[in-house]
């Protein structure tokens, strides 16, 4: 798969609250589109689609498309646009529906870690970008390869999908994508009571094995300790809702699961190197960062600036 066939041209952390409707138009590069928040509606092709979070559009070169955000609850997301020109990547992204739902936690991170390095373009960041690209359709296209090969039903209700997903990341056993190992148990775990006191020796009871089982099986999978990824983990979720959501600070420390707000801003400070609220003032309006200066878009079609 060659690098130099695929062009990441922009990357965009997008809150719609001021430009509420996008209208109809198309253009010749893929315009990929994740929702982090708030919702809206997509008319693509003449099919409407009905926008919330975790839903990932895949546009097409050449498809008209329009774009609606609810003004009560605008919507947040996170967009790439490429030109893409490898023929393997291009036949996994034609084989992709329009729209699919994303509950793969791996995939949405491969698109923050995108944005973090356009944000602050150290020594190889367009290289980085781009295999992170790359990375991210090819998640996207072996979970989809897991799914045929385990004779998962088609998804044919993504609302519906998303409900069950969302109830599922609070249930402890049973086979999801977390796998069934004591330390994907434990993730898993993670994952859907986050906002919650977690005290590893009762999830290691839960689990039937010891605190120290848990803690060195854990380390050995995921190379970090269980707390430390759960710090980790309320962290990301922090950042989330400090950009897309109005709620202070306090209030966010709570739904993460930070017994105080000095904890989350002691602990945030110390991984992203600035307060939360730092964040909240850096990251808050719409960021369109170019990745690409050679290539510009004109009347929505890429062309090479000479």
């Amino acid at each position: 798969m060659s690098f130099k066939s695929t062009r990441v041209l922009f990357i965009s952390r997008c809150k719609y609250k001021y430009e509420s409707y996008v209208i109809n138009h198309c253009h010749n590069f893929h315009h990929l589109l994740y929702v982090v928040g708030g919702s809206g509606t997509l008319l693509a092709n003449g099919v409407q689609y009905n926008m919330h979070k975790n839903d990932m559009y895949i546009i097409p070169p050449d498809t008209n498309h329009s774009l609606l955000s609810d003004a009560s609850r605008p919507l947040c997301t996170i967009e790439v646009k490429a030109l893409v020109n490898d023929p393997q990547l291009e036949a996994y992204l034609k084989l992709m529906s329009l729209k699919m739902v994303v509950p793969n936690v791996k995939i949405k991170m491969i698109l923050e870690a995108m944005l973090e390095e356009a944000i602050h373009c150290r020594p190889q960041y367009k290289e980085i970008i781009t295999a992170n690209f790359i990375e991210f359709i090819m998640n996207i296209q072996r979970s989809r390869s897991i799914e045929s090969q385990e004779d998962i039903p088609a998804i044919t209700n993504l609302s519906s999908f998303s409900e069950e997903r969302d109830a599922a990341a609070n249930v402890l056993l049973g086979k999801t994508e977390f796998g069934d190992d004591v330390a994907s148990k434990a993730l898993q775990y993670f994952h859907g009571n986050y906002d919650q006191k977690i005290i590893l020796k009762e999830l290691a009871q839960q689990l039937a094995v010891s605190r120290a089982h848990l803690c060195r099986v854990f380390c050995e999978r995921y190379k970090v300790s269980p707390m430390q990824y759960l710090n980790n983990w309320r962290i990301q979720e922090a950042k989330e809702l400090l950009v897309n959501t109005e709620l202070s600070i306090t209030e966010i420390s709570a739904r993460v699961g930070f017994q105080t707000v000095h904890y989350l801003s002691r602990r945030f400070t110390a991984k992203e190197k600035m307060s939360p609220l730092q964040y909240r003032q850096k990251m808050k309006e719409i960021i369109e960062l170019k990745i690409e200066e050679k290539y510009h878009i004109v009347d929505q079609r890429v062309v090479m600036h000479s």
